[in-house]
């Protein structure tokens, strides 16, 4: 196993990836590969990140670069929970969670003709 194969995703988390081991901005060593061939993760979101195939992460890549490259725009819209329920604004932060932004597929002019 090669940490390089999820470098974007660890990279986006702030991680220094090299192909044998995962460290933070500071130097601490928090994956790599044990003198068996397996490997050893300190940090729950590495596990997380690559618990996930790199085929997989590669194909969702592939998959938002082509949505990207549609035309699309942004929409607010309100925050829902898992049931349907509107997400109420937390005053206390900066950030409204009561809106997302949403991309939308633009429609494109259609002729009243």
């Amino acid at each position: 196993m090669k940490f390089t194969d999820w470098k974007v995703e660890l990279e986006e988390c702030n991680y220094v990836v090299t192909e044998d081991a995962v460290t933070n901005g500071r130097g601490d060593v928090l994956a790599g590969k044990d003198p068996y061939g397996g490997y050893y993760v300190n940090d729950s979101r590495i596990q997380d990140i690559i618990s996930v195939k790199p085929n997989v992460v590669k194909k969702a890549v592939k998959k938002v670069k082509k949505a990207s490259a549609k035309a699309t725009e942004l929409v607010m819209e309100r925050a829902r929970n898992k049931d349907g329920h509107y997400i109420a604004d937390d005053p206390s932060t900066e950030v409204n969670e009561a809106w997302v932004v949403k991309t939308v597929k633009s429609k494109g002019k259609k002729d009243a003709s």
